[in-house]
């Protein structure tokens, strides 16, 4: 008796000793859990840049839109984004311990406004454009995302950035991170007017 492997979405080995072409066939067979798991990668990925779920590659770059059941997967995957979005604003502290070793990395994360995405879009690329920030934007599913302050090279360092996303990601931010922040970056903090 043959028994298929289950389509766990919250299992972290999926893709381990080489079983990515197997896991991507069992998104293929489940295309409206393949959709929930591109909309978890995306929406990290918003946040952060180096959330790739699979390493160097995003999943999103492993489906084909060309072939049928990869394209029933980003269908899916569109459908997931067609919820209520939010504008968050992001901040990262890469601090050194007193003996010079890396701390955990401190985070806060805001939500600053709710709508649709490319309303929040738009108004993010505008209100960064006039005030001279760079941004990035995805035209084809929605993202939009400016940097205030660009991570370094070296610790201890402060990043921080606006990005819209799926409303999904709570208010959430390390204790004592606001003492951190101002001093290392002085005080200084984002002054685009999205509030």
């Amino acid at each position: 008796m043959h028994w298929p492997k289950s389509y766990c979405v919250f299992c972290c080995f999926p893709v381990s000793m080489g079983a990515l072409p197997a896991h991507l066939e069992r998104m293929r067979s489940h295309p409206d859990i393949a959709g929930e798991v591109l909309r978890l990668e995306y929406t990290a990925m918003s946040l952060n840049p180096k959330a790739k779920l699979y390493g160097k590659r995003t999943l999103l770059e492993l489906f084909d839109p060309s072939q049928p059941r990869d394209r029933a997967c980003l269908e899916a995957f569109e459908r997931e984004l067609d919820m209520p979005w939010a504008l968050y604003h992001v901040r990262r502290l890469f601090l050194l311990s007193a003996s010079g070793e890396r701390r955990p990395v401190m985070r806060s994360t805001e939500r600053v406004d709710l709508g649709r995405a490319r309303q929040l879009g738009q108004r993010l690329i505008s209100v960064s454009e006039r005030h001279g920030i760079e941004v990035e934007h995805d035209p084809v599913y929605g993202r939009a995302r400016s940097w205030v302050l660009r991570r370094r090279e070296t610790w201890p360092m402060a990043e921080e950035l606006f990005t819209t996303a799926p409303a999904r990601v709570i208010n959430k931010q390390d204790k004592n991170f606001e003492p951190a922040w101002d001093a290392l970056t002085s005080g200084s903090t984002a002054q685009l007017p999205l509030t």
